[in-house]
């Protein structure tokens, strides 16, 4: 089942080239597969509460065509590939501007036991309701590589973590963290990527706080984004970003 959903810009997903910027991108394939879950009866908010079970983001890859300008009509697909594993699957999408395909992305999720904070194995009926479509792929159908860190990075940013970051799982939201990431590139990175890859390693919660390191590795920023021990110092690596 392909699933479409139409969005309406707001002024703040824009920069000053009136582009619509990475992080709405992601903000509009976020919702598009939240409101594709509700659809599915399996909504996010109501299936935590209840149930104590999660999708929990473990990967992005997004990759712009032609960024999206102010005033054009925005419409979102996306699909379930079906299970990539007993505990998982792949969601991919296509963002179209006036019609025309400007954006394509893939994410990862896992089934996860919030109370018992364990991966369970997905249910066969569960993805049924989801309509998978394992034979349409993005990117060619290649497997998502890992994020190379390098021993050494040329610049840190403390990151002071607010309740804003936080969402209803007391975790910070997903998409925060590319926030984060963006705060630790340089000035002329920040504005030059049209790519984006972010993968997800442990999750901050409340009472701590972050730091993000960066550096340029074979012609792509990569930003580590770590927990900040009582020492102020890097300790548990959070999710690392990578730009291109």
């Amino acid at each position: 089942m392909i699933f479409s959903t139409d969005f309406s810009p707001l002024l703040e997903d824009f920069d000053k080239s009136e582009r619509l910027t990475m992080a709405a991108i992601l903000k509009y394939f976020e919702n598009a597969g939240s409101r594709h879950s509700d659809a599915a009866g399996d909504s996010a908010i109501k299936v935590s509460e209840t149930l104590g079970v999660a999708w929990v983001l473990t990967d992005w890859k997004v990759c712009v065509k032609d960024f999206p300008r102010y005033g054009q009509k925005i419409k979102v697909e996306t699909w379930s590939e079906g299970l990539v594993s007993p505990f998982g699957t792949s969601r991919n999408y296509h963002l179209y501007a006036d019609g025309n395909l400007a954006v394509e992305g893939t994410s990862k999720w896992v089934r996860f036991d919030i109370r018992a904070g364990r991966p369970i194995k997905v249910e066969a009926d569960l993805l049924d309701r989801y309509g998978p479509e394992p034979g349409k792929k993005v990117f060619g159908g290649e497997k998502l590589a890992k994020i190379s860190l390098p021993e050494t990075f040329e610049a840190e940013t403390k990151i002071q973590l607010r309740r804003s970051d936080f969402d209803f799982n007391n975790h910070v939201h997903n998409l925060n963290y590319y926030d984060f990431a963006l705060e630790a590139l340089p000035a002329k990175a920040a504005a030059a990527f049209k790519n984006a890859r972010i993968s997800y390693k442990t999750a901050l919660k409340e009472g701590d706080n972050a730091i993000a390191k960066y550096a340029a590795v074979d012609g792509k920023s990569v930003v580590a984004i770590y927990a900040a021990n009582a020492d102020g110092e890097a300790g548990a690596l959070a999710c690392a970003v990578e730009v291109w």
